[in-house]
């Protein structure tokens, strides 16, 4: 075998890899559109009351877009539901000590999750839900949404697929922006809207795998998870005073 066939041999090979070995990341507007939730108009708003149910129960649910997927999903299911969004079942990357934190807030009496047996399986905006929270007798809905995007950290450009473990110098940054709305079952009222970004860089050399890769995906969603619930403490004493002068 000459030099020249075992280099185009050798080539066909890191061609053949390259193209197996990639991950693709969630799709771009993958997120919720949490307008779905809220008043569609001033005069709704202002028409819509809170109840002031404290202590609340507080069913806890993760919406996304339709045609949102992620490597997890894909192998290990939990999504549900069409229409304008859809439900996340299955905790991708939250902890239950993270939900524990919720629930021993003050004036909190309770903490749940929905499940796809009390929603029908056409979603179209915050109504479903909240009648799913009621059958479950929550008082108050939290819903919330990832928003994760990769770029190539050089070039700033999006990424839609990306290259496992060939490129030793190739710098990604991972960015994830959840957002969350807390609703009053009963009414729809929005008591209180919250959003925190988290980015995280790194080597693409550090995937082995679409395992790998997604796990670097979960761990920066799960660390701004954390961020958002440290805002969502901070912030409960005075969502409960507001609320205690509005009678």
């Amino acid at each position: 075998m000459t030099p020249a066939l075992v280099r185009t041999l050798l080539a066909g090979l890191v061609l053949s890899l390259a193209g197996c070995a990639t991950y693709i990341p969630p799709p771009p507007g993958a997120r919720a559109d949490l307008q779905l939730f809220a008043p569609a108009g001033i005069q709704e708003g202002f028409a819509a009351k809170p109840t002031n149910p404290f202590p609340a129960s507080i069913a806890a649910v993760r919406v996304q877009s339709p045609s949102y997927s992620s490597h997890y999903l894909r192998n290990h299911g939990g999504q549900y539901g069409d229409g304008r969004y859809s439900i996340i079942t299955t905790r991708e990357v939250e902890e239950q000590a993270q939900f524990d934190r919720l629930a021993t807030l003050p004036q909190v009496s309770g903490l749940v999750a929905l499940n796809r047996m009390l929603l029908p399986p056409r979603l179209q905006g915050d109504r479903e839900i909240r009648e799913a929270a009621a059958r479950l007798q929550a008082d108050l809905v939290f819903l919330y949404t990832f928003d994760t995007a990769f770029f190539n950290t050089d070039a700033a450009k999006p990424l839609t697929v990306i290259t496992l473990g060939l490129s030793p110098t190739r710098k990604i940054s991972a960015v994830t922006t959840v957002s969350a709305l807390l609703l009053d079952t009963r009414t729809g009222y929005v008591y209180a809207a919250f959003e925190v970004t988290e980015r995280e860089a790194m080597l693409s050399t550090s995937w082995g795998s679409s395992d790998s890769a997604d796990e670097a995906r979960r761990k920066t969603e799960r660390r701004a998870f954390g961020k958002l619930l440290d805002e969502v403490i901070t912030s409960w004493p005075k969502l409960l005073e507001r609320q205690a002068r509005k009678g």
